[in-house]
């Protein structure tokens, strides 16, 4: 799918949830309980990253899930936390995702792109979170 202004405001708009603890990241919003985890691990950056709907095409559930566990086997050497993202659009399922601690924002980058994604979410504590476009 071609990356456009409407895609970008959807992935702008879309909640980046954490299940445990449950935290809800938000583009352009500092997060207090966010800064409070990543410190806690002993970090200062962090990137929320999904294996799923390669370049926004939507795949099947068993394909984003094989791809999830993929994703999750290349970041097992980071303190990470399982989620979800959620968008606005109720027809657009919420993708399953990853919260990877101290990652930097080249390796995010290149994580994200390796996944094929248009985008990925990155954020270090006591700053907003910030919507990185790949494409």
């Amino acid at each position: 799918m071609e990356i456009n202004d409407a895609l970008i405001l959807a992935y702008t708009n879309t909640k980046f949830h954490i299940f445990i603890p449950e935290i809800s990241i938000e583009i352009g919003k500092r997060n207090e309980e966010l800064d409070a985890l990543i410190k806690k691990d002993g970090q200062v950056e962090w990137a929320y990253i999904t294996a799923y709907n390669p370049f926004s095409d939507v795949l099947s559930d068993k394909e984003n899930l094989q791809r999830h566990a993929e994703l999750i086997s290349k970041i097992s050497d980071y303190k990470f936390y399982e989620g979800e993202g959620v968008g606005e659009d109720p027809t657009w399922k919420p993708e399953r995702s990853i919260l990877i601690v101290g990652i930097t924002k080249n390796e995010a980058i290149s994580l994200g792109r390796e996944f094929e994604q248009n985008a990925i979410v990155y954020g270090k504590i006591n700053e907003v979170p910030e919507l990185i476009i790949l494409k």
